[in-house]
């Protein structure tokens, strides 16, 4: 695993240093960084592609062009950028890369890749330091098809779709741009008598949204694994990267392993497990002795949490978020779903966060023996099963909210803050709406 040797200077210009708050445990010998603070927010001093194994950036490039490439192609071009050799899903790309014995990227052209491209539903790792980047645009992956061509059933629209876990509608978006999730009918004929509905009949798959849906109306997410990583213990860098599905998470990275993983400018959203009673988070990092960086990141409509981070035994993960967000998570019957949370030891530094409107949770909720500061982050929660809870901390861990703000409204209890057992400090943060509630010997208090 690398460490950072980074000299601590600001990146920007006229940007004021802020220091780590007291008391705050953030390692930083192993991971030196300064915050500061400009016109356009909190940074900090960390370049992204300097945080993963440098030989990713000299090693091998296999392109992948899902369009009009060939898996048995050797994906490699003459420059970066060259997809005249190139291969046809992610996974080939992987195997290309793994058989190099070396660190290597993966160089993606823009476009649609759908169901197993990403790491053939899981059974295609890397096993070397790795780069995937979406080259000079995004790369879009979705565990189902792109394009269904629908049929008249009568009161509803039918496809052969099978092995369907949720369906939502991309013609209609919510004020933080999700697709609207349909409701599954428990069968055809309720199905047929509501609208926005769906149901699964044997492999055929019905929808009812009062109209013809167009051949990209309906997102369908099936029972494939998203971009899964239970094996891959070396760095991992994601760039221009949007995940749509996965049965255990649309990000889900949880080897034993000493490493870094770093995100920039992706998003991860609508995990749906094949086991509704056993939901999943749209991102989700475990046992990782490392840093875990994201910079302009977001997971929404997780079936549970939206960024969710444990050590599970495995000591030393520090995180850190640059312009994150996440958005309507939780699903099903699901409880405790959070836009963001850390377990066990984990550290945590959020700039300029943004989480809202999950379901059946907390906004933020850090629990266990967790620190974590979050400076210019926003918390709005507006959770209607009883309880909306903007920052909440539990057991012994520690929170520390600078220049921040927490909307809780429309509940009967709205929280601005929680302090259930945990200690929460407070430097220029702002409650825009809801209360504070202290119990199990928590701390809410100035610093």
């Amino acid at each position: 695993m690398l460490g950072l040797g980074l000299a601590l200077a600001p990146q920007y210009t006229a940007e004021t240093p802020i220091p780590l708050p007291p008391g705050f445990d953030w390692d930083g010998i192993r991971f030196p960084l300064l915050i500061t603070k400009g016109g356009t927010g909190y940074h900090c001093n960390l370049t992204p592609r300097d945080l993963v194994d440098p030989g990713i950036w000299t090693g091998a490039a296999i392109h992948v062009d899902g369009d009009n490439g060939d898996d048995a192609n050797s994906g490699l071009g003459a420059v970066d950028g060259d997809f005249s050799a190139a291969k046809r899903t992610i996974h080939a790309a992987f195997t290309a890369g793994n058989a190099t014995l070396a660190p290597y990227r993966v160089i993606v052209k823009p476009g649609n890749y759908e169901e197993s491209a990403f790491t053939r539903n899981g059974n295609d790792e890397p096993d070397q330091p790795v780069a995937v980047l979406g080259w000079d645009g995004p790369v879009q992956y979705r565990t189902g098809p792109y394009s269904i061509s629908w049929t008249s059933s009568g009161a509803t629209y039918s496809a052969a779709v099978s092995s369907a876990k949720r369906v939502f509608r991309t013609d209609q978006l919510d004020a933080q741009g999700l697709y609207t999730e349909l409701f599954q009918a428990v069968d055809l004929l309720v199905c047929q008598s509501t609208n926005n509905s769906w149901f699964d009949d044997s492999g055929t798959l019905h929808v009812n949204i009062g109209q013809l849906p167009g051949s990209s109306d309906i997102a369908v997410i099936r029972n494939f694994h998203g971009a899964r990583f239970l094996a891959h213990t070396d760095d991992l860098y994601l760039e221009n990267i949007h995940c749509e599905g996965g049965i255990t998470g649309a990000l889900h990275c949880d080897a034993v392993a000493d490493r870094n993983i770093v995100g920039v400018d992706c998003s991860f959203r609508y995990s749906a497990p094949s086991n509704l009673n056993n939901p999943l988070d749209a991102v989700q990092i475990r046992r990782t002795n490392g840093l875990a960086a994201f910079f302009d990141c977001n997971a929404s409509a997780g079936a549970t949490d939206g960024w969710s981070f444990h050590e599970d035994g495995n000591l030393g993960l520090h995180v850190l978020m640059q312009g994150c967000s996440g958005f309507g998570n939780g699903a099903f019957a699901a409880t405790s779903c959070n836009g963001f949370t850390t377990h066990d030891a984990v550290l945590s530094i959020d700039l300029d966060g943004e989480y809202g409107y999950s379901h059946n949770g907390t906004e933020v909720h850090c629990i266990q023996s967790t620190h974590s500061w979050f400076v210019g982050s926003k918390a709005t929660a507006r959770d209607v099963d009883g309880s909306s809870v903007a920052f909440k901390c539990s057991n012994s861990a520690a929170m520390w909210l600078q220049d921040t703000a927490a909307d809780s409204a429309g509940a009967a209890v709205n929280f601005a803050i929680e302090a259930n057992g945990g200690s929460v400090f407070t430097r220029d943060h702002n409650t825009v709406s809801g209360n504070v509630d202290i119990s199990n010997g928590g701390v809410v208090a100035g610093y």
